[in-house]
């Protein structure tokens, strides 16, 4: 008795439309997303009354999933999406699953606009993010944009260059539940980038806009390394970004800022500049350190006998490591044998430029001059 009313009360509203002569039956075209009444279910299909001169057919493969789905009934209204205008049997062809896609990208839209924050779950770590289920909609968290509390003591294991053992670290995140918003957002690549940490009050655009305010250079600040790229790493301070060139890492030259640093450490730096237009920060770490270069003619002058290790050999001589940051070249001229990358080697200082951080060595007795 109840299915016969409902499916009475889907007539009815047909029968109203076509007998007001001020409403005109609506037309669709494929892509647009209709909203109608259940008339009928069954097995194989399902028809919807949308309010045009045919009904709306959505079959067994276009139904999709979900509570929606299995508790739909006769009577109830549902939004389907047009994939043929008219089929050889006269019905519009419609689709549950791709309505429901394309709802999830309008809310997500909304979102984005609204600038307001939703809720998705964690699926899987990949390349440099994690993979969330976000309104139905795969969606990606870079890492740089999860907030500091996930960089827990046993996430900073996180290891540079290793996808396989970063990836082990954050399955600890899997089906967990995270606040995030919007920051990017193409349907036509598929792309629906979320930042956590732009969903929090710490990282909030005043929040953020007020701690710069108080940031000058030469500021001393800790924070949490949430970036290793080959040119640097990225740091956070509570809301504030900044950048650690590879360059200020140390004094010594970085092969790679990850054999100094992996995601997730705590990092002490000073800040040596700042961009207005960007809102980031230029940071140095070595800057917290003592520069070699300032003692080194203090500490090495002209005719002081030393022993280093060949770092780096070039064509024009090789440089010679005396202590972290301070080189010494032994030009192919001063230099009495071939020499090989990490070996020990004996030298004479023949000249020391601290403000240039130059310094110049000799292997060859001074008879041999």
């Amino acid at each position: 008795m109840s299915k016969a009313r409902n499916i009475y009360k889907a007539d009815s509203i047909m029968t109203k439309l076509l007998g007001d002569s001020e409403v005109k039956l609506k037309q669709f075209e494929q892509g647009d997303v209709v909203e109608g009444f259940v008339v009928s279910i069954s097995p194989k299909e399902i028809l919807l009354d949308v309010g045009a001169k045919s009904e709306g057919v959505v079959l067994s493969e276009e139904l999709g999933s979900g509570d929606l789905v299995e508790n739909l009934k006769p009577g109830d209204t549902a939004l389907a999406y047009v994939m043929q205008a008219e089929n050889d049997q006269g019905y519009i062809v419609l689709s549950f699953k791709r309505a429901q896609r394309e709802r999830a990208w309008r809310d997500a839209d909304l979102a984005f606009k609204d600038d307001s924050v939703i809720e998705v779950t964690v699926l899987e770590y990949n390349k440099g993010g994690l993979l969330v289920d976000a309104l139905g909609l795969r969606g990606f968290v870079p890492l740089s944009h999860l907030d500091r509390v996930h960089f827990t003591e046993e996430m900073s294991k996180f290891a540079a260059g290793s996808e396989a053992e970063l990836k082990e670290s954050l399955m600890v995140l899997a089906g967990t539940t995270l606040t995030v918003k919007v920051i990017e957002l193409d349907r036509e690549k598929n792309r629906l980038v979320l930042s956590e940490k732009d969903a929090t009050s710490t990282y909030s655009a005043e929040v953020r806009e007020e701690k710069l305010a108080s940031v000058t250079i030469g500021n001393d600040m800790e924070g949490i390394v949430t970036g290793v790229m080959p040119f640097g790493l990225f740091v956070d301070m509570e809301g504030i970004e900044g950048l650690v060139h590879i360059s200020e890492i140390a004094w010594e030259k970085v092969s790679h800022p990850g054999n100094y640093f992996s995601v997730g450490a705590p990092i002490k730096v000073k800040v040596i500049g700042i961009d207005e237009g960007s809102k980031k920060l230029a940071l140095s770490v070595k800057q917290l350190m003592d520069n070699p270069w300032v003692k080194a003619e203090e500490k090495y002058p002209v005719g002081t006998k030393v022993k280093g290790s060949v770092n780096k050999i070039v064509p024009f001589g090789a440089f010679v490591t005396l202590e972290k940051g301070l080189d010494g070249l032994i030009h192919v001229s001063e230099a009495t044998r071939s020499l090989e990358e990490g070996e020990e080697v004996e030298a004479v200082v023949t000249n020391v430029e601290g403000a240039n951080q130059k310094l110049a060595l000799t292997m060859r007795e001074p008879e041999e001059k």
